[in-house]
């Protein structure tokens, strides 16, 4: 099964918490506290 575009195909359906969005900030390498803006990244 290619699950290469499984995160892409379901960005609508993300959400989170403070601690996961503090996650995904560091693993990014992100300084916005916007989670839409860190999902606009993920697209590109």
């Amino acid at each position: 099964m290619d699950n290469s575009n499984e995160l892409l195909d379901n960005l609508d359906k993300l959400h989170t918490t403070v601690l996961s969005a503090g996650k995904i900030k560091r693993n990014l390498d992100l300084d916005t506290d916007d989670i839409v803006l860190c999902i606009a990244y993920i697209k590109q």
